[in-house]
Parts: structure tokens; sequence; C-alpha cells
């Protein structure tokens, strides 16, 4: 959500800011073939997205025009729908992007150039970075949440059956909340429909505060925010 009450959101292979009353008013639609799963507005006005297939991060202005364009090299070998998931652009001007299906996560600077590269057990999803240089990760079916810290070690980790009674499905979406706690999305496509609940915060030491459930509205969720105070004045940060 934007401080003027509006929603940005990727959708399969474009990217669409919407009014509360359904009006888009503003639309990136990718190059045929494409799939997007990263759209991130910036502190500039523009609109960071991430293209699979075309293998490129973007940054589109307002009018629609792509005012600047970083390329990723994933491995050949890996097809459009297992390149890339929900990256960041980082306050010092780099790029952290999930290599899906080549498990692990990736810094790139402002122009491109590999700075790190962390691997990850399962398939990176969704990332929080965080003010003191550290990942929060979410890898799919690998079933964990993950804090990676600079040097690569993971110095706190969600496992799949942390939760009692509430095993990690699919983790995806996730946000570090200004108390210290860490909601994340708990997709439940691959099997799991109506089992588990879409939602879970969780405190550092690994104790449930909440979680949410309504599979009479909801399929599956595959993003969060956490719309608490003074969020909406920089919406480009996931940690306040």
């Amino acid at each position: 959500m934007l401080p003027n009450g509006n929603v940005l959101f990727s959708h399969g292979s474009g990217a669409k800011e919407v009014t509360m009353q359904k009006e888009v008013v503003w639309e990136y639609r990718g190059p045929e073939g494409v799939e997007i799963h990263a759209a991130q507005p910036l502190p500039d006005g523009n609109l960071m997205i991430i293209e699979c297939g075309t293998k490129r991060i973007i940054e589109v202005n307002r009018a629609g025009e792509i005012v600047k364009e970083v390329p990723l090299n994933p491995n050949p070998k890996v097809g459009t729908h297992g390149q890339f998931r929900g990256g960041r652009k980082l306050a010092n001007g780099h790029y952290v992007v999930p290599f899906y299906s080549e498990r692990k996560v990736v810094e790139l600077d402002g122009s491109g150039t590999v700075v790190r590269e962390v691997p990850v057990a399962g398939n990176p999803c969704g990332i929080a970075p965080l003010r003191n240089g550290h990942w929060v990760v979410t890898t799919g079916d690998g079933h964990q949440v993950l804090e990676i810290a600079p040097d690569g070690k993971t110095v706190w980790q969600l496992s799949e059956n942390d939760l009692a009674g509430n095993p990690i499905r699919f983790a995806i979406g996730v946000q570090r909340l200004p108390n210290g706690n860490t909601v994340f999305c708990n997709w439940l496509g691959h099997g799991h429909l109506g089992e588990n609940p879409h939602l879970y915060e969780v405190t550092p030491d690994k104790q449930l505060v909440w979680s949410f459930a309504d599979h009479a509205h909801f399929k599956a969720v595959s993003q969060v925010q956490i719309l608490d105070e003074g969020f909406l004045a920089k919406p480009w940060e996931l940690e306040r």
C-alpha cells in the first residue's frame, strides 16, 4: 500500500497500481512470455520490477518508460518460471534477488556485478533486508524462514515443525516488524489447500503470536504487508 492509499502489486506478467475503488492508475506490461514476481516502489517515484524470461531488473517511471536496466544471469538450464522471486532494491543502490531454482540469494551492485551470493536450503522466495545488513529469507518448499548475516551464516531459523500443530508449508512473503517479530505467508498450494493458516506472526524465540486462516475467502496467500503506524511513509522498506 502506498501513502496515497493505492495498492501496488505484481501479477503474472506485469504490475499495477490500483485504487480502493479498483481503478487502475498505473500499469506496466512485460514482454510476451515473461513472469514478474517482484514490484517495489522506490524513493524517487520510480518502480523496480524483476522479469523472469528477459532476465533483468528494470526501473520504470510513471510514464511507463524503462529508465534503468540491470541484467541477471541465471543458469541457462533454468526455465522462465524457475528463475527469480521477490527481490528488493537496497538503500545503497544494490539489489538482492532470490534465484529460486538455483537455491541462492544474490546481491548485485547498481551495475549488475555480483557482490555477495548465499546458498539457501530450499527455494528462496521472499526476502526482507534488515538495516543491520541481515536478510530474512523464506525458502518455499524448504519449509523454513531464515535470517542470514552478511558473512552468510544463518543466525536464526524457523523450521517446518517449530510451531506446534502448525507446519510450515510453502514459506513465501515475509516482513520483519519493529518489535523483532516475523510475519510470513504460509502458501498452501502444492497439495495443502485448506489445511493450515495462511499467515503467522512469530517471536524471535519461536513463539506463535497469532495466525490467520480464512479458507472460505482465500485459497492461498503469497504476500503480506502489515499496515501499522509509520509504515506508509516509506513503503519501499520492509523493516521500520
